[in-house]
């Protein structure tokens, strides 16, 4: 005896569902216009500016800024004058790719400096809207700057 075909299933607006469900991706937002997000993964523990020997109530308060900076877009961040990317070949400071040779980074171009406070400076390599968090600089040395109170 052959087997019946079931009568094809009808959607509510009268067509076939597809067998394979598809779905179009969604136009991406350029990364200008998305907000943080934060990749702890090559936090730099040891060298001059290691995250090792940070007390608990200063983890507390770069995590809270931190959390601020996940308000805002980075076209935002970017363009308030105190957050940016520099390049790595113009280092004032020699000991910056000294210490990306040590942690086997030395292969990237530039890097990008979150102002926390007047001296204080969070450092990472931005791809897209991820910022790969490697130093805490709390007394500007990784790029220090030549302007009066930074």
């Amino acid at each position: 005896m052959a087997k019946k075909r079931k009568p094809p299933i009808k959607t509510a607006y009268g067509k076939n569902p597809s067998p394979h469900w598809k779905t179009r991706p969604e136009k991406q937002p350029s990364s200008e216009q998305d907000k943080p997000v934060w990749r702890l993964s090559l936090l730099d523990w040891d060298g001059p500016w290691g995250w090792r020997n940070i007390d608990a109530k200063k983890w507390q308060e770069i995590l809270q800024k931190l959390g601020h900076f996940e308000t805002r877009t980075w076209a935002d961040i970017k363009n308030d004058g105190n957050n940016h990317a520099v390049e790595i070949q113009n280092s004032p400071n020699p000991e910056v790719p000294k210490r990306l040779i040590d942690i086997h980074l030395d292969d990237i171009d530039e890097l990008f400096s979150l102002r926390l406070s007047g001296k204080e400076r969070v450092w990472g390599i931005l791809e897209g809207h991820i910022l790969k968090i490697l130093w805490w600089d709390p007394n500007h040395e990784v790029w220090p700057s030549t302007k009066k109170h930074t």
